[in-house]
C-alpha cells in the first residue's frame, strides 16, 4: 500500500435524506464502497463533502463512521475553519473520532488581513497541539487566497505539519513548492486534469474528487506512471480530464453527487442553497464517464 498522502485518495461526497438530514447508512455504504477500491486512503469533510454545510456534530459523526467502515485505510478530516481556536477544537474532536491526520483549510474569510506571516502562525498553533499530523490544503479556487510556496517552505520544518494537498492546479506554483519542501513532504495534486504532469514532478499522489465516481480510472493513471508506463498514463489522464471538469469547475458539487449516483453509490443532492444537477446535466456526465470507463 501507498505510504502517508501517497497514491490516490477520494474526497467522500455527502449523501442527505429528501429532508436535508444526514443520510448516515448512505455515507457508511460509500466508504465500504471505497475501501474496496486501489486507493491508499479516504478524505472526508473535504470542500467536495460539503463540509461548510455541515454542524460540528455531524462532522465528529461522519468521521466516527468512515474510520469505523474504511477496513483500515487511513481517514484524512477536513478541520479548517475560520480561526485558529476553532480549528485546534475541531482538530482535536477529528482525532478523538479516529482520524488519521487533519486537512487544514487556510482560513479566508478576513482574506486583506491574512498575509504570509498570519497563515504561518496560524498553521504552527494548530500543529503544536495536534495529537494527530495536519495536512496543509490550499484551494486558493474557493478561499481566494492561495497560500505563498515560501510560507509552505517554513511550516514544512514543522515536525507535525506532514504534507500539503494543492488544489490550485496551477502547475508552476505546484513546482515552486516542490522546489522547497524536504523530499520526504508529501504533495498531493488536488486537481485531478494536472495528475500526470503533477506526479511527473515529484508530487505524491492525488486527492481528487473525480475518483469518487471513477475510481478504476482515476487509480490507473498512478498505476501506469508508477510502473513507469508513461504513455498509458498520458492517455488515461487524456481521457479522464473532461469528466474531471465536469465534476468540479463545470457542475461543481451538483455535478459531483451526479456522478456518484451514476457510478452505483449514495450521491445525492446537495445542500441548499446548492441546486441539483439538471437532466441535461446528468446525460453529459454520464456520457463522459462512459467514455472514461472506455479508454481503460
Amino acid at each position: 500500500m501507498a505510504g502517508f498522502l501517497e497514491g490516490i485518495i477520494p474526497p467522500v461526497v455527502t449523501p442527505f435524506e429528501a429532508d436535508g438530514r444526514l443520510d448516515l447508512a448512505g455515507y457508511e455504504s460509500n466508504i465500504e464502497s471505497y475501501a474496496a477500491c486501489d486507493f491508499s486512503g479516504i478524505l472526508v469533510l473535504g470542500s467536495n463533502g460539503e463540509a461548510a454545510c455541515l454542524s460540528e456534530d455531524e462532522k465528529v459523526a461522519i468521521i466516527r463512521a468512515a474510520v469505523a467502515k474504511a477496513n483500515g485505510r487511513p481517514i484524512y478530516a477536513g478541520t479548517g475553519m475560520d480561526s485558529t481556536r476553532t480549528t485546534i477544537e475541531l482538530t482535536k474532536k477529528a482525532a478523538d473520532a479516529g482520524a488519521s491526520a487533519a486537512l487544514v483549510l487556510n482560513p479566508f474569510f478576513f482574506k486583506s488581513h491574512l498575509n504570509g506571516e498570519a497563515l504561518r502562525r496560524h498553521y504552527e498553533a494548530v500543529a503544536d497541539v495536534s495529537r494527530i499530523p495536519v495536512l496543509i490544503y490550499s484551494m486558493p479556487g474557493a478561499t481566494g487566497l492561495p497560500i505563498p510556496p515560501n510560507v509552505v517552505h517554513q511550516l514544512a520544518k514543522h515536525p507535525n505539519i506532514r504534507g500539503m494537498k494543492d488544489s490550485s492546479g496551477d502547475i508552476a506554483n505546484l513546482q515552486k513548492i516542490l522546489a522547497g519542501v524536504p523530499k520526504e513532504f508529501p504533495l498531493a495534486a488536488g486537481s485531478a486534469p494536472v495528475l500526470y504532469p503533477a506526479l511527473s514532478l515529484g508530487a505524491s499522489g492525488g486527492v481528487l474528487a473525480v475518483a469518487g465516481c471513477a475510481p478504476e480510472a482515476t487509480a490507473a493513471v498512478y498505476r501506469a506512471f508508477k510502473a513507469g508506463d508513461h504513455d498509458r498514463a498520458r492517455r488515461l489522464q487524456i481521457s479522464l480530464t473532461p469528466l474531471a471538469l465536469a465534476v468540479t469547475a463545470t457542475y461543481g458539487v451538483a455535478g459531483l453527487k451526479a456522478a456518484v449516483t451514476l457510478s452505483g453509490r449514495r450521491g445525492g443532492i446537495p445542500r441548499p442553497p446548492l441546486a441539483a444537477a439538471t437532466e441535461a446535466e446528468v446525460a453529459e456526465i454520464k456520457r463522459l464517464m462512459d467514455a472514461a470507463r472506455a479508454a481503460l
